[in-house]
């Protein structure tokens, strides 16, 4: 472990050592890390080009305090694509997390940190290309008070992720048997069962005592009609701006920011990537009209999930 360390250390250190900066970036974020240019604004993002590695960019975030919060390797300037190590920092200055990407999905090996430095897990997580499936295998991990709970993938592991904390069995580095939750932000509790890390059942049991049964852990919220009916509304719906044309040849892109609420409805619509000249502003405007969604669905209960949709602008003619 600590020569793949050193390893990430020193691929960072040659890029920083021997590649030119050209135009550094800076813009500030908004709790989800998206671009904004509201005031209240939570982090800032520094992106910086390299002469002797033109497919290669360093983002660089920072806390409004200015103490830094992550960096990694990304292979497109506009937005985060990362390939290679990303470091996550506590706003103390320690390291928080280090994650292996490839093609901006996690795919090696992950170290975690407390707050004082003393070492919480090292996990190997690989996700499928074609699924987006997520495996992740828990290799050693050490409670709070720095006492080794699994060791070389055998024993009793506990996580507080957000509003939520979980613990359980780890045999051969998976998931086993029986595992129990609850979630701090919807009051519930949940239970689930586990073979050799797959999940084969589970049940929630909200504020209300009401048990919510699930074999998935995890469904997207989508349109009714499908995903190719929803971009075809958006087209048919959409219209360009007057005076507004794309050059010959381009098609650029504005990203549209939403929420899915509990009940279908699009809520929350944003434009975090806009391209002037009122085309974010009519985004928003096709949004609000959208049909309900069929909302998404965690641990057997509706939950309000966020969803980006990227609008190509083009001339009819294009």
């Amino acid at each position: 472990m600590k020569t793949n360390l050193l390893t990430t250390t020193l691929i960072l250190l040659s890029i920083a050592s021997y590649s030119q900066i050209i135009e550094p970036t800076r813009y500030n974020l908004d709790s989800l890390h998206y671009p904004t240019t509201k005031k209240d604004y939570k982090y800032i993002r520094v992106v910086e080009n390299y002469k002797n590695q033109p497919n290669l960019f360093i983002f660089t975030e920072y806390y409004r305090s200015g103490k830094l919060s992550m960096k990694a390797i990304s292979t497109k300037y506009e937005e985060p694509i990362f390939e290679g190590p990303r470091i996550d920092y506590y706003e103390n200055g320690n390291k928080k997390r280090e994650t292996q990407y490839s093609k901006n999905r996690i795919n090696g090996q992950q170290v975690e940190w407390y707050k004082n430095q003393n070492k919480k897990s090292e996990k190997t997580i690989k996700t499928d290309p074609k699924t987006s499936v997520t495996v992740t295998q828990i290799l050693q991990y050490w409670n709070e008070n720095n006492e080794q709970k699994v060791i070389d993938g055998n024993g009793f592991y506990e996580e507080t992720n957000g509003d939520t904390f979980e613990k359980g069995e780890i045999r051969n580095s998976r998931k086993q048997g029986v595992w129990t939750g609850k979630n701090n932000k919807t009051n519930s509790t949940f239970t689930e069962t586990y073979e050799n890390g797959e999940l084969l059942h589970g049940v929630s049991i909200d504020s209300n005592n009401i048990e919510h049964p699930y074999q998935v852990l995890f469904k997207k919220p989508e349109f009714k009609e499908g995903m190719t009916a929803f971009y075809q509304f958006i087209g048919k719906n959409y219209r360009l701006p007057n005076g507004v044309q794309a050059k010959p040849g381009e098609k650029p892109k504005l990203i549209a920011l939403f929420n899915v609420d509990t009940d279908g409805k699009l809520v929350d619509i944003k434009i975090v990537n806009d391209l002037g000249h009122g085309t974010g502003e009519e985004a928003i405007r096709v949004l609000k009209k959208a049909p309900n969604w069929i909302p998404g669905i965690f641990r057997g209960m509706y939950t309000k999930t966020t969803y980006s949709l990227p609008i190509t602008i083009h001339n009819p003619e294009n």
